[in-house]
């Protein structure tokens, strides 16, 4: 049976990994939002994830703070910050040292200043070192501590206005980009549905397929012809382009499958990309159509990596058949598939229906 690992698998595997460890240190940064960072993004968040590790194994008080995406992000959604003062705080951690608490515990995960602080009393006292840096705070004039403290704040609002400025022109942009890609995705749409309602209403839910009578001839033990169902997947583009998986019940009562695409795979030198495979090619079987027709479809997902965008739509349907299990038929117009709630008594779609 071929290898269905894919680059898929192993980055759903890398973002679980990722939401697991930050959910240890009560940080609940879901495994979808880990799955929507930049690659740049997730190195860093693993990178700084692996230094606390082993800055938590080692009761290391210096730790690296949160990448800045990170802290900004949970801040915005949990809004906590340390309310108490710097003795509260110490007295906290060594309070929770002499309680044997987890070093993770720290209640200061979404505060940058009192996470340290905490973390630094906690490790100090751990390893009966002497608090230095109390000493250094407590020499430092008050005065001068709130005219940079007054500095920091002015220059902090001025790079949170100029990023607030910045973030308004990327949302209008984007804004702009939505209403176009809606547009276009409406008109594909008008033009996918124009093209199945001229050609798949020609064929029938079930099209039989005989093998050859030389075939047979030649081979006199070979499996009497067997009805093939036809499934179209839905891909924008041309009218032209046509992705379609072949299931066929064996005499034994499993199930083989095959395929057969014709997409443009460039619109300017007007290059089409072809390829087919009959179900009696396959030797391996599966239990069930739909485990038959799941795998097929991740073996067009990889013979058609070249063209990014039709690769997305054939995963986008993988996924749509993966969401409701035992709950999708076949539209006998369209041949594509629906909820089995959706068909009429006549077995059309919502849109066959309407035409």
């Amino acid at each position: 049976m071929e290898n269905q690992f894919t680059e898929t698998n192993f980055n759903e595997i890398t973002c679980r990994t990722i939401c697991g460890q930050l959910t240890e240190w009560g940080i609940d940064f879901s495994q979808s939002r880990v799955a929507q960072l930049a690659p740049a993004q997730i190195e860093s968040l693993q990178s700084w994830i692996n230094a606390g590790v082993e800055a938590d194994e080692a009761y290391q008080a210096e730790f690296a703070s949160l990448p800045d995406f990170m802290e900004r992000e949970l801040l915005e959604m949990k809004g906590e910050l340390a309310s108490g003062s710097r003795e509260i705080i110490i007295e906290q951690a060594i309070n929770a040292c002499e309680a044997e608490v987890p070093i993770t515990d720290n209640p200061y995960l979404f505060d940058t200043t009192g996470w340290h602080l905490w973390r630094q009393a906690y490790c100090c006292w751990y390893h009966c070192e002497p608090m230095n840096f109390l000493e250094a705070e407590t020499v430092q004039d008050p005065s001068s501590v709130n005219e940079v403290t007054n500095q920091a704040i002015t220059q902090q609002l001025s790079e949170l206005i100029t990023q607030f400025n910045e973030a308004d022109d990327s949302l209008k942009q984007l804004r702009l980009k939505l209403k176009q890609t809606k547009q276009e995705r409406h008109s594909s749409r008008k033009q996918l549905m124009k093209f199945l309602n001229q050609n798949c209403r020609m064929m029938q839910a079930a099209v039989t397929i005989t093998k050859p009578e030389a075939q047979a001839r030649h081979n006199p033990k070979s499996e009497p012809s067997a009805t093939i169902n036809i499934i179209r997947i839905p891909v924008t583009g041309p009218e032209t382009n046509r992705i379609e998986v072949y299931l066929q019940q064996t005499i034994e009562g499993t199930w083989r499958a095959g395929h057969f695409w014709s997409v443009e795979s460039s619109s300017l030198a007007g290059q089409i990309s072809r390829g087919s495979r009959q179900p009696e090619q396959r030797q391996t079987t599966f239990p069930t159509d739909q485990a038959a027709l799941i795998n097929e479809t991740l073996v067009l997902s990889r013979k058609l990596s070249h063209d990014s965008k039709i690769r997305s739509q054939i995963i986008d349907y993988l996924n749509l058949l993966e969401e409701y299990p035992g709950q999708l038929d076949l539209c006998s117009d369209c041949h594509q598939h629906c909820l089995s709630e959706e068909l009429d008594h006549s077995g059309n779609c919502p849109q066959c229906s309407t035409d």
